[in-house]
């Protein structure tokens, strides 16, 4: 069903958790895996201080992209060698144009919060209501859905 998965990750501390959920079902569909970090220089620069000189700001940005994406890559499962990318912009948009233009079939992102339309996220909430392929939401924080997998 599933010939190729895409798992956005952003270094949070549920990335690890996403991840591992990421590569079961690739697992369970034999797909090829896809990692992408995406950011937004101003995700990075608290508004209460000074900008810091735009190239400090991308050698940053690209560090903690790369940081995360090398975590990516030691999680992976044996037999899984998972395609990485880096990239800059608005992260819902370069997450849906990263799956156009690589043929995903399939996008697994995270979600904090008790209540899936509260809390979705502007990211996840971008990525699902503009992907043309199935996106499974993984809740993290949610004492319901923890008590059901018990």
């Amino acid at each position: 069903m599933f010939d190729s998965i895409l798992i956005p990750v952003d270094g949070t501390d549920t990335m690890d958790e996403l991840i591992k959920r990421g590569y079961e079902l690739a697992q369970t569909h034999d797909a090829d895996v896809h990692g992408l970090f995406v950011n937004n220089v101003s995700d990075i620069i608290p508004t209460t201080t000074a900008p810091a000189a735009p190239r400090e700001i991308d050698e940053e940005v690209e560090r903690q992209g790369e940081r995360t994406l090398d975590q990516m890559r030691r999680l992976s499962p044996p037999g899984f060698d998972p395609i990485t990318e880096f990239r800059q912009g608005n992260p819902a948009n370069e997450i849906i144009r990263y799956t156009d233009e690589n043929d995903i079939d399939c996008i697994v992102i995270g979600r904090k919060g008790t209540s899936i339309l509260s809390h979705l996220g502007s990211n996840t909430s971008g990525v699902v209501q503009g992907s043309n392929v199935p996106v499974l939401v993984v809740p993290f924080g949610d004492s319901d859905a923890e008590s059901e997998e018990a």
